[in-house]
């Protein structure tokens, strides 16, 4: 306490000794190593005191500017605190303290400097600074994210609620200074360097996952409006660096879904901020209207980069719908207008030149992953937007490039469309869009590569030909067919067989009379090209054998189908019995349920 040069010395020579716990790279996961620094029971007598006016002193010289004694100094003692939180069991004590306000006072003063900056006056003595901040942000992190559960979420590692619950130490308690200390980082930054905004970004993520208490009170109007407006102004780049202000947007976007899957694990007296506010101004960002936009800003690149963010956003929705609360998730997304916004990008992406198919392919992504497993969701798509209007969108957009159209698939399927045998028909809507499109498409090996997985899929178990039928795909299939001068004769005979299928199902005398006449050719003596198949196919359809040649059945395939029936009121005599024959179709297999409890039927 007397000789500051000793006091200097000494936390010289315990840095040194523990400097590999000096990380500070969020993106990088933490290391294990097997010793650890020392709980505070076990430094000198009354040092916590001393470093706490030591680190007093520096903030009341900041205003007048540091001396580089005292710079070097303050630095050294974020370094020590850095090092006594790689101790868990130190980060409670050390978090009661007042030196996380004290840092977060001289961060924020530095910040101010750094923003100050201009590309002219950027000079050698911004390195101090600077480094002092990024040591700052990792004492934060220390603090308020001691198992790192961020940087192994942004690894691509999500620990489940188990993992979490058994984490014995519990995050230090968010000083109340971080949410004005974020919200003023980002007033005025345009001069502030991007990897310190990934810095202050990634800090964020931190205290989100690294507790709900902290979480919940970090998440608040003003940090919600940051992240908006440093998500609006990713499409800006001006001549910064492509890759950092593309890394910082996947940034924000991250941190937005740990926002939203905090939210969702919470009651409605504990948040700041409704899910459904969040959305609102997400959407609205997402569907901003560039026609508003000066001449200057509306050039190809800004396109480019536009259309960029707008895809990471759509990719964005899906990771959010990836949670266990998905059935929640979905209902506010549907309150959000979510299908409208969707359907209206679609729309409004005519107007750019490029990269539309990209912006196609993430839209149908997320209006799959917000429809996954929901029959009411996909009720609501039906009624609000319907397949027959998204069918005339994708269509404007030009002629759809097999990514696009395995997009459709996999929406059918809820899954991955090549999985055939593993996954039936989820979204009957989407395959019936498909048919209708085969005629338009000019490419031959594009309306071969779908007949033929349609007819895989669509035959695979007697619940696809059920779903397919009751979805009249049979006329849609005889009215594809009409179009026979721009189909594939490979394709057409893919139909025919798929038809063959349907109709030994059901076909009703409706259906059957749309076949015949669609043998008819304006020259009599001249036979219809699909006569050979088309007959082919009608005896398949007439051809019963074995148990397949039922004709009237209930189909008991949902987990909740039954048959009810009136009670007996009089019974006739001492008992009675009953006779039925059960068909057990192969069950599809949800390679997200293979390892829980399988379900089985029962007779009662």
């Amino acid at each position: 306490q007397k000789d500051p040069d000793y006091l200097k010395l000494w936390l010289d020579s315990f840095v040194s000794s523990y400097e590999q716990f000096l990380d500070l790279d969020f993106e990088k996961l933490p290391t294990r190593v097997d010793d650890i620094p020392p709980g505070i029971s076990l430094l000198p007598d009354n040092i916590l005191q001393v470093l706490r006016l030591q680190l007093l002193q520096c903030v009341q010289k900041m205003s007048d500017g540091l001396e580089e004694q005292q710079q070097a100094l303050s630095l050294l003692l974020v370094k020590f605190f850095i090092i006594l939180c790689r101790n868990l069991a130190n980060v409670e004590e050390i978090g009661m303290c007042s030196y996380i306000n004290h840092v977060i006072t001289m961060t924020t003063l530095y910040i101010q400097q750094l923003k100050s900056k201009t590309k002219e006056k950027e000079v050698a003595d911004q390195t101090p600074m600077e480094e002092f901040v990024r040591h700052a942000l990792a004492f934060c992190e220390s603090l308020y994210d001691p198992y790192r559960n961020w940087r192994q979420r942004i690894a691509g590692r999500f620990l489940s609620t188990v993992e979490k619950s058994r984490q014995k130490y519990k995050p230090a308690s968010l000083t109340v200074e971080f949410v004005p200390f974020f919200y003023q980082c980002f007033q005025e930054s345009e001069h502030l360097k991007e990897s310190l905004k990934c810095c202050l970004l990634h800090l964020f993520g931190a205290i989100v996952a690294g507790g709900q208490r902290n979480a919940l009170q970090a998440v608040s109007p003003a940090t919600m409006e940051v992240l908006m407006r440093v998500l609006a102004d990713c499409d800006n780049w001006d001549d910064r660096n492509p890759e950092e202000v593309s890394r910082k947007a996947e940034l924000t976007l991250k941190c937005l879904t740990e926002v939203v899957h905090i939210l969702l694990t919470s009651s409605s007296d504990q948040r700041q901020v409704e899910t459904s506010t969040i959305l609102e101004n997400y959407f609205k960002l997402l569907n901003s209207d560039h026609s508003a936009l000066p001449n200057r800003r509306r050039c190809r690149q800004w396109e480019s980069r536009f259309i960029a963010l707008q895809i990471q956003m759509l990719n964005t929705i899906t990771a959010m719908l990836d949670c266990t609360d998905r059935p929640v998730l979905q209902a506010i997304f549907l309150n959000s207008n979510c299908f409208e916004h969707l359907i209206r990008l679609l729309q409004n992406c005519k107007v750019f030149q490029g990269h539309l198919d990209c912006l196609a392919v993430s839209t149908i992504q997320a209006l799959t992953a917000v429809m996954h497993k929901s029959p009411a969701a996909k009720e609501v798509f039906k009624e609000r937007i319907g397949y027959a209007h998204m069918y005339e969108v994708l269509k404007s957009l030009g002629q759809p490039s097999r990514e696009l159209l395995e997009e459709l698939m996999n929406m059918a399927v809820e899954g991955d469309h090549m999985a055939v045998g593993i996954l039936g028909i989820s979204n009957v809507q989407p395959l019936l869009l498909l048919i209708q499109w085969l005629p338009e498409l000019e490419s031959h090996d594009l309306q071969i590569f779908i007949s033929s997985w349609l007819r895989q899929i669509c035959c695979i178990n007697r619940q696809s030909r059920a779903t397919c039928v009751n979805a009249n795909m049979v006329i849609c299939i005889i009215e594809t067919l009409n179009s026979h001068s721009v189909l594939h004769c490979t394709c057409a005979e893919n139909l025919i067989a798929l038809l063959g299928s349907l109709g030994s199902q059901s076909m009703g005398s409706e259906e059957l009379l749309q076949l015949i006449q669609l043998l008819r050719t304006e020259e009599p003596k001249r036979a219809h090209p699909y006569v050979v198949p088309v007959m082919r196919a009608i005896l398949a359809m007439a051809r019963k054998q074995g148990i397949a040649s039922a004709l009237q059945y209930f189909n008991l395939y949902h987990s909740m189908a039954g048959i009810a029936v009136p009670s007996i009121h009089k019974w006739p005599g001492s008992a009675f019995s009953f006779n039925a024959w059960l068909c057990l179709d192969q069950d599809r297999v949800d390679p997200s349920t293979t390892s829980k409890t399988g379900k089985r039927k029962q007779l009662y």
